[in-house]
């Protein structure tokens, strides 16, 4: 029974020797582990070159002085409106009420041998007068005025015996005179200060021009016999023209939005010849496409003192019309 448990103890104790290389060998052969998919290792990327950024641009300095407004492309009008009323192509007419005075002088030029001065040929009537005007740019108008008055007056003449355009007359002689003064202006009325859109309340238009102006005088002494005449009256006329420029300013303020003041000054002058003047102010209210204004208006004249004869004055008085633009 012993050996029989001794036998059974070694066939045991074999059969685990046995299997004891077998069980080394698979200690030692590797874990099989789940596949798994292959990690990239990350790849470093060059840095992207950047272009310098762009040297900084001094500011543009603005320029001094009065800028003219932007031009427009053809065609095409401002978003907002320059003017409160468009301005457009205008016509009128004005009636020139004359304050009564003396009228003008006819006095002797400096290339006459005849001594001639009579004082105020007589008292100045009322007359009529034009207006036009042409829009060009979005600051710029051309413009003309234009007016006719006339006068007459009677005197007794005074002093020396004056030898008027070649007539002889003497002191004492009764003169029944007339006169007619003719005037023109044509002229640029454009925008001078302040240089914006829309134009501001106040502004100051700036006047280049030429004015043209002529006077006629009638001198007759109606009682007056000259020797060996049968019949009484002795006369008398002469025409003096002068043209010079128009220099001068307008300044305007719009009361509201329909109503304008306006003032306007302008003149020439050549020393020890002619000379010619204007002012004007006048207040005007417009609605769509009429205009009424009125105000006060004076011309200054003197023809060239060079000549044989000629005329100096000033005529002036109140001014009311009409204009109608043409929308």
């Amino acid at each position: 029974m012993r050996l029989r448990s001794l036998n059974v103890c070694i066939r045991a104790i074999l059969f685990g020797a046995a299997l004891l290389p077998v069980a080394l060998c698979g200690a030692d052969a590797p874990v099989p582990v789940a596949d798994t998919p292959p990690v990239e290792a990350p790849q470093l990327q060059a840095p992207t070159a950047q272009a310098p950024a762009p040297a900084a641009q001094p500011a543009a300095q603005a320029p001094s002085g009065p800028q003219r407004p932007p031009v427009l492309a053809k065609g095409k009008k401002p978003d907002v409106p320059d003017y409160p009323d468009p301005q457009t192509i205008t016509f009128g007419a004005y009636y020139f009420g004359t304050v009564p005075g003396n009228g003008p002088d006819l006095q002797a030029g400096k290339v006459t041998r005849d001594f001639g001065t009579i004082r105020g040929l007589g008292k100045e009537h009322m007359g009529p007068g034009v207006f036009a005007s042409v829009p060009v740019s979005r600051t710029t108008e051309i413009r003309f005025e234009g007016f006719e008055t006339k006068g007459a007056g009677n005197q007794n003449l005074t002093g020396k015996d004056p030898a008027v355009f070649g007539t002889q007359f003497n002191a004492g002689d009764y003169l029944s005179n007339s006169y007619r003064v003719v005037s023109g202006k044509l002229w640029v009325d454009d925008l001078f200060w302040p240089h914006k859109f829309p134009v501001a309340k106040f502004r100051v238009k700036a006047i280049y021009g030429v004015r043209y102006l002529a006077v006629k005088g009638v001198v007759d002494a109606p009682l007056k016999l000259p020797s060996g005449a049968t019949f009484a009256g002795v006369t008398a006329s002469g025409n003096k023209q002068v043209v010079l420029p128009a220099i001068g300013l307008a300044p305007e303020f719009a009361i509201s939005k329909h109503v304008l003041f306006r003032v306007e000054a302008s003149g020439f002058m050549l020393p020890h010849r002619s000379a010619l003047w204007d002012g004007e102010a006048t207040l005007s209210y417009r609605r769509q496409k009429l205009e009424v204004f009125g105000g006060f208006k004076a011309v200054g004249f003197k023809t060239s003192p060079q000549k044989d004869f000629f005329y100096s004055g000033q005529v002036y008085g109140g001014v009311v019309g009409l204009k109608y633009h043409w929308q």
